[in-house]
């Protein structure tokens, strides 16, 4: 009788320990919630004394492909292969980055694997956290809304000439067919870096 009342506590023990999840597990799924989701945001950028303004809509196709709209142009990025849309010039320009390569948008994918988090802070119903990559020379800070960590605040710091300031505006569930092979169909000038 001991013996099966310390194996159940011993078990329930391991499934109490084995479901907490840590900030960065929470954080991960989280940002995993916007998978097949289109996402409007408002990108603030600092570069070299200017600051740019623009609203994009980013469509999270799946955990390696994602579509991001604006006014001048769409960038299709599956994998590590990239097509980008000029939509003045009508030119479709295709390219490739290494398979390490990854951008801010891929953090916003749920791809956090080499990402540390310090810093956490409960502000106003969001989680706040300081985030570094080491290997891409990234850094900043993350806001998530607490309870479900899903994102709403994106700052990365390059350098002290160089950040970009990432804000949710709204989502919804991903609508129609998005395939890398389809995307620039109508382009009138194809320049592929790949080769």
């Amino acid at each position: 009788m001991n013996v099966r009342l310390s194996l159940y506590g011993l078990i329930f023990f391991s499934f109490l320990k084995g479901s907490t999840l840590s900030d960065l597990d929470s954080l991960k799924i989280g940002l995993q919630f916007f998978r097949w989701k289109k996402i409007d945001v408002e990108l603030n950028q600092f570069q070299y004394g200017q600051i740019y303004n623009s609203n994009l809509s980013v469509f999270f196709i799946d955990s390696t492909d994602y579509l991001i709209e604006s006014k001048e142009q769409d960038i299709f990025v599956s994998g590590n292969n990239i097509k980008t849309f000029n939509k003045n010039t009508k030119q479709l320009i295709i390219d490739e980055r290494l398979p390490e390569d990854r951008d801010f948008f891929s953090i916003l994918t749920g791809d956090i694997s080499g990402v540390s988090i310090s810093n956490k802070r409960n502000e106003k119903g969001l989680i706040t956290f300081s985030f570094e990559m080491k290997d891409f020379g990234m850094k900043g800070t993350i806001s998530v809304t607490s309870g479900n960590w899903h994102f709403e605040n994106l700052y990365v710091v390059y350098d002290k000439d160089n950040w970009i300031n990432l804000q949710l505006d709204s989502w919804q569930i991903l609508r129609g067919s998005y395939i890398f092979s389809e995307f620039g169909k109508d382009a009138m000038e194809v320049i592929d870096l790949r080769e």
